[in-house]
């Protein structure tokens, strides 16, 4: 249950209604930072990891007859198949395809991770480009590795959403790490498993949470404290199961002795009061980044 004391001493409330109401006031409109539209790093590696075959594949600029240039280059550089579906923003090595539903449904598997290929395997590949589409564009691209670039720069996009997590993550790594350099007999562990704090801290957790990972727990004047953290940007169902587990989690650990602490924002929540007030209701602490900014993590750990 919310621990009423803690926010009416802390911060002058004393409803849930009042906490829910500080905590929509004080939601972060937007994660996004200017690392979040790409990871360049990552992207130049992975194209850089492709350029040798990429170059081969220049060959194809103006092929009169693409399918057999193509079959000749795989056939004397056959390490060039597995750029095939990235070329594609794929990265699966086999590929599986619907290839017939008349008079049956039939399939037709690729298998682009080989390091050895028959003269039949690859027709099978030449087939698969020509169909796609990509041989056609091989043939027409000025540059395949600029091409390939702005493959991987579409792929990193699937990353985004880690990536906005991680701003909230760091926030929260900044304000422990403060705490743990000004006490240094407090201690922290990270994205472990419970039992973790058993055989380094000597402090048993739930039995039923031995196995589970945690995103932080700090141990302070000999009581640990979990912290989970996330962020909706959006709305969903997500939320309200993400609310009962943390519920459930947070009798677990108080029935052992322990604290638990979860720290949530983004705009998401104004659309989704229902799920936040229930968390706050039956959770100890619930807090947002402007209350993490305020003090209100590590009094509730040292406290």
């Amino acid at each position: 249950m919310a621990d009423l004391e803690f926010y009416r001493q802390h911060l002058g409330l004393s409803s849930v209604e009042n906490i829910c109401k500080t905590l929509s006031d004080t939601l972060i409109e937007t994660n996004h930072t200017y690392d979040f539209f790409v990871n360049w790093s990552k992207v130049a590696q992975n194209r850089d990891a492709f350029k040798y075959e990429v170059a081969l594949l220049k060959s194809l600029r103006n092929s009169t007859k693409p399918a057999d240039d193509l079959r000749n280059l795989l056939t004397r550089y056959p390490e060039v198949i597995k750029v095939i579906p990235i070329l594609l923003a794929c990265r699966d090595g086999i590929i599986k395809l619907l290839n017939s539903i008349e008079p049956d449904i039939r399939y037709k598997t690729f298998d682009f991770s080989k390091s050895s290929y028959s003269a039949k395997e690859i027709d099978d590949v030449v087939e698969f480009t020509d169909k796609t589409g990509l041989l056609g564009m091989l043939c027409q691209m000025e540059s395949a590795t600029d091409y390939l670039l702005g493959v991987e720069v579409g792929l990193d996009t699937n990353a985004r959403k880690n990536r906005s997590g991680l701003f909230l993550e760091k926030m929260v790594r900044e304000v422990i790490t403060d705490l743990v350099v000004r006490h240094p007999d407090v201690k922290w562990l990270e994205q472990k498993a419970f039992k973790h704090v058993e055989s380094e801290f000597g402090i048993s957790p739930p039995p039923s949470l031995r196995d589970r990972k945690f995103d932080h727990v700090v141990i302070a004047r000999g009581k640990a404290t979990n912290i989970e953290v996330n962020f909706y940007g959006g709305t969903g169902s997500k939320p309200g199961e993400i609310v009962s587990s943390y519920i459930n989690r947070g009798e677990v650990l108080s029935s052992a002795g322990w604290k638990f602490v979860w720290l949530t924002d983004g705009e998401g929540w104004k659309a989704m009061q229902k799920p936040l007030h229930v968390g706050v209701e039956y959770i100890d602490y619930v807090i947002n980044a402007y209350l993490l900014r305020k003090g209100l993590l590590e009094k509730i750990i040292l406290g």
